[in-house]
């Protein structure tokens, strides 16, 4: 975002706040709005006690959404995670939260820690918050939760309204930002037998309103929502790869759903440079959207280019491949694991507690912990859930 934009936010910011402040009145509304843009979120934390004035310019939504991009742009390339992990053989001990490094999985900062005997799951993330599945200790206790690491408030969803019998379902968050909402959309899937279609239903919740709304889907096939929990947020939707080619049996398409216009699309991968059987993952490459296709011989690197005239996918990246690295992504396959891109060191992805070096196709532990309940999100700093919801203490909710 260049200054202008900034300056132009800014003023629409501080427009809401021309009330009686004699008390600051030796500096503009637009020059206290800038100050405290340029503070952290746990620090706009405090100063929301300091007086009713900075108090209103903090909780206003459009203050919420300039701080967190402009503490994105100053943080570089400083990438951080957050961890969550299972406590106990069983994961019947609670839960560990913490934010690490993602070149070593080394803790940065403790979030919280749990002991009950519920079971966790990060589901999706978007601008600094977790969905977050809270299991009860048999299982049948299901709740859903939107968690702020950063600011620690968590947030209960209420119950989803759609019904099938021994569904399956999914659950995408996601920003839209020209109502300026957070979204969650939930897909329920038919488990019954027989071959596709299957009945799907779809529902949508949005967080300004508290509510779920019961949506019409134009799809039909449940292998056209292949990869659901591996889903990528980006620029106002999410994406996730996607099958049409019931012989292939591997993705062919990449699905997308607009949050604002609530409906979802579909455009043809490119192809695989390698002929042999290959897995694909999606995940984020800096400011783009890109796609890893692996073989036993060779991987590629395909960035998304809407714009481009060649086509809308550009080849970034072309290379060997090992038997180690097409064992590694199959594991991540089996244990629907998510891929995070890592600029330092020349480039390499971290697969749940393991990293691979895109170059040397060298597969390294990054960290003594259980694969089978490991989860990793991007971890970046936000004031949502600060005000206005209902949130409780993330270390206090029940």
């Amino acid at each position: 975002m260049n200054s202008s934009e900034n300056s132009a936010t800014s003023s629409n910011i501080h427009q809401h706040f021309t009330t009686n402040i004699s008390e600051f009145n030796y500096l503009p509304p637009e020059i206290w709005t800038q100050i405290l843009l340029s503070l952290p979120a746990k620090t706009l934390l405090k100063f929301r006690c300091v007086c009713k004035y900075w108090c209103s310019i903090i909780d206003d939504p459009d203050f919420i959404q300039l701080q967190f991009r402009l503490c994105k742009i100053n943080s570089g390339n400083n990438q951080l995670l957050v961890a969550l992990e299972g406590l106990g053989i069983n994961r019947d001990k609670g839960c560990l939260l913490t934010v690490c490094q993602p070149e070593t999985l080394q803790s940065t900062g403790l979030i919280f820690m749990k002991s009950d005997s519920y079971h966790y799951r990060m589901a999706s993330s978007c601008n600094g918050l977790l969905l977050v599945v809270q299991h009860g200790p048999d299982g049948s206790h299901i709740e859903w939760r939107l968690w702020n690491p950063c600011i620690r408030k968590s947030l209960q969803l209420p119950t989803c309204p759609l019904s099938l019998p021994h569904a399956t379902k999914y659950y995408l968050l996601g920003f839209a930002p020209d109502s300026k909402d957070y979204k969650v959309a939930a897909f329920a899937f038919e488990n019954s037998s027989g071959i596709p279609p299957r009945k799907i239903l779809f529902a949508v919740y949005s967080l300004r309103d508290q509510l779920w709304t019961v949506k019409n889907l134009n799809i039909t096939s449940m292998r056209e929502l292949y990869s659901l929990s591996k889903a990528v947020f980006f620029r106002g939707a999410a994406y996730w790869l996607a099958e049409n080619d019931y012989q292939r049996n591997e993705p062919t398409h990449l699905g997308s759903f607009d949050f604002d216009k609530e409906n979802i699309d579909f455009l043809e991968l490119p192809f695989s440079l390698d002929e042999t059987h290959f897995y694909r993952f999606l995940f984020l490459l800096g400011g783009s959207l890109a796609v890893f296709s692996i073989s036993q011989v060779t991987s590629s690197i395909w960035v998304l280019e809407q714009d481009n005239e060649k086509g809308p996918w550009t080849l970034w990246f072309s290379g060997k491949s090992t038997p180690d690295a097409y064992h590694l992504f199959f594991d991540c396959i089996i244990h629907h694991i998510k891929l995070f891109y890592i600029e330092s060191d020349g480039g390499f992805f971290v697969c749940g507690d393991k990293a691979y070096n895109i170059a040397s196709c060298q597969v390294k532990k990054l960290k003594n912990t259980p694969s089978y309940y490991f989860d990793l999100e991007a971890y970046s700093e936000s004031l949502m859930l600060s005000k206005g919801y209902g949130a409780w203490d993330l270390r206090d909710f029940p």
